[in-house]
């Protein structure tokens, strides 16, 4: 299949990296000397081997926008242009609108993100929407409109 519009998102925020590095470290620190815990090292080392592998996948075709976030999504789900009836490219504020970054259902719809405050809001004509954000949103929405055409 060919793509019009292709982008790969990962978890990029520093903060949360620091959170993150920063488990594996403290699994170390509540026990004696001469324990150690293997569960909380060994979750102390999953945690930030999950969020590396969290990745949001967004591409658009001319049957419609793809989209996984891996590993929640195994496969692709594809909204088809027929599906669309407008796409925006907008900022927004992911914690106030929708809770935060990830897979998110808020009072404005429904939201997958990992990072930024960029994305396009896509208005589907069964009367819902999805945010996808995206570091490159004015690009993904223009895809969505030229593919739309076509």
């Amino acid at each position: 299949m060919n793509y019009i519009f292709e982008e790969n998102q990962k978890f990029t925020q520093w903060w949360l990296w620091v959170i993150l590095l920063s488990f594996p470290i403290m699994a170390f620190g509540p026990f004696d000397e001469n324990e150690v815990n293997i569960e909380y090292v060994l979750i102390g080392l999953a945690l930030p081997l999950l969020f590396y592998l969290f990745e949001l996948r967004i591409k658009v075709s001319n049957d419609g926008l793809h989209y996984q976030f891996f590993p929640f999504h195994f496969k692709s789900y594809t909204i088809k242009h027929e599906e669309i009836e407008k796409a925006k490219a907008m900022e927004y504020s992911p914690l106030k609108e929708y809770g935060g970054w990830g897979i998110k259902y808020g009072f404005k719809g429904k939201a997958y993100n990992v990072s930024g405050n960029k994305g396009v809001k896509i208005f589907l004509r069964n009367g819902t929407n999805i945010m996808f954000g995206s570091q490159k949103h004015k690009e993904l929405a223009k895809a969505l409109k030229n593919a739309k055409q076509q």
